[in-house]
């Protein structure tokens, strides 16, 4: 993400004219610390400095201006910027949510810690992990490495300060989860994929009203939606200042007809995510099924998925797990839907996930997952060094679950990777593949 400066002068007394886009700043830079924060303390167990100098100013630089307060005691985080102040407080099973009373909340299941100690590679596999953890830039930062191969882990490589138990972020790896969690309530019969939606902020508008859950799954909505990481923008504002995501991102105009053009958008993915927390009866109901038919059933032991003000779980981007367990998501997909013997996902719904969305032109993208295909006209493929047949949960700050059928292999790379670096996934995930070989 970038984001213009702004000093705590200027929050306090803004230029005529400019106070507005100051009061948006400062709320933004608040908002971003504030959750950022909360969830990193709560969740991972983080150190609050290392959070704030590694996480929080690379993600937001106008954060790096905020005063912070942690409240242990109510597990709560208050970020000030000026006269601008904004609480995230955490509740246990479902995270952090910014300004929100401090009550007990619903109460879940501590997360189970996994204490076993990282899989030592072998030789090749380990001078792979060695590339891939290089950092001469200070602007990479690849804190954990899983590949799973033959249903079991070969190897992992952690950052100092970072092991297995430790949940992180997925960014919009949450998309793929969300599209997880739909195949389910449409395999219950509770949903449709191919009926309108029906949001109720589409009641009477025969445009919106057409779009259906696959039209969301796979971006091609038609409804507007800018998805850059900018402060006018409405990926920062939704995650950042709207207490209720869904309704924002649901009240958006229609620019395009449903089903006819691709645009990739966060704000489709918690439109989704509202609309299969009403089917399954709401919030608490969604978490335990959550829990019971999919982390559980997938070994998902760590794994909190955190939701808004209105009671939503925010389907596009707050879910933390371990890297293991985000490499047993990836496992779950490899083995069409299996975990074990046991059926969770059906081999249709894991096949619809990742054929191409018809109004993706490229062939990179499926319903909630990346692909490697090739486009009809020859364009090439997403990762050319990668086998055609692979496909990825992907995230902000380089988060990625690569899927590779052909190989019987998953890799997991978390990170949190910011300005103009860029992690070298088609380089380090081919180095590891190879590796895999020999």
């Amino acid at each position: 993400m970038a984001a213009s400066q702004v000093s705590a002068q200027d929050a306090e007394t803004p230029a005529k004219g400019n106070g507005g886009e100051l009061a948006k700043q400062a709320a933004i830079a608040t908002g971003v610390g504030a959750k950022v924060l909360c969830s990193s303390l709560f969740i991972s167990g983080r150190d609050k400095e290392d959070v704030i100098a590694n996480d929080i100013v690379p993600l937001w630089p106008p954060a790096g201006l905020v005063a912070y307060e942690v409240d242990a005691d109510n597990h709560a985080v208050t970020a000030r910027f000026g006269s601008t102040a904004r609480t995230a407080t955490y509740r246990t099973g479902i995270g952090c949510t910014v300004d929100v009373p401090a009550d007990e909340g619903t109460a879940l299941a501590q997360p189970v810690s996994e204490t076993t100690p990282p899989v030592e590679p072998g030789k090749a596999l380990s001078a792979a992990f060695d590339a891939a953890m290089e950092d001469p830039s200070g602007d990479l930062r690849t804190r954990a490495l899983v590949v799973i191969q033959d249903g079991k882990i070969v190897g992992e490589r952690y950052a100092d300060g970072f092991d297995p138990s430790m949940p992180l972020l997925g960014w919009s790896m949450s998309k793929s989860v969300t599209a997880a969690l739909a195949g389910l309530v449409v395999g219950d019969g509770l949903m449709a994929l191919d009926e309108p939606l029906g949001a109720p902020e589409w009641e009477g508008d025969e445009g919106r009203s057409a779009i259906t859950l696959q039209d969301l799954l796979q971006m091609s909505s038609g409804l507007e939606f800018v998805e850059e990481y900018t402060a006018g923008n409405d990926s920062v504002g939704m995650l950042f200042l709207e207490p209720d995501m869904a309704a924002y991102a649901a009240s958006k105009p229609l620019i395009e007809t449903p089903g006819t053009h691709w645009s990739y958008s966060s704000g489709s993915t918690n439109i989704v995510a509202r609309a299969l927390t009403s089917a399954l009866g709401g919030s608490e109901a969604t978490q335990a099924y959550l829990r019971e038919r999919l982390f559980g059933p997938a070994g998902m032991k760590n794994v909190t998925f955190e939701q808004d003000n209105a009671g939503t779980p925010v389907g596009s981007s707050y879910i933390y797990a371990t890297p293991r367990d985000w490499a047993r998501f990836g496992l779950l997909f490899l083995n069409g839907g299996k975990a074990g013997e046991e059926q969770i996902l059906s081999p249709e719904w894991v096949d619809f996930v990742h054929t191409p969305a018809p109004a993706n032109e490229l062939g990179i993208y499926g319903a909630g997952f990346w692909l490697n295909g090739m486009a009809e006209d020859g364009d090439g493929r997403f990762l050319q060094g990668l086998p055609e047949d692979a496909y990825f949960a992907m995230g902000h700050n380089g988060q990625i679950v690569g899927i590779f059928p052909s190989q019987d292999t998953v890799i997991v790379r978390l990170g949190w990777t910011t300005g103009d670096a860029k992690f070298d996934t088609n380089g380090h995930f081919s180095e590891i593949l190879n590796a895999l070989t020999e």
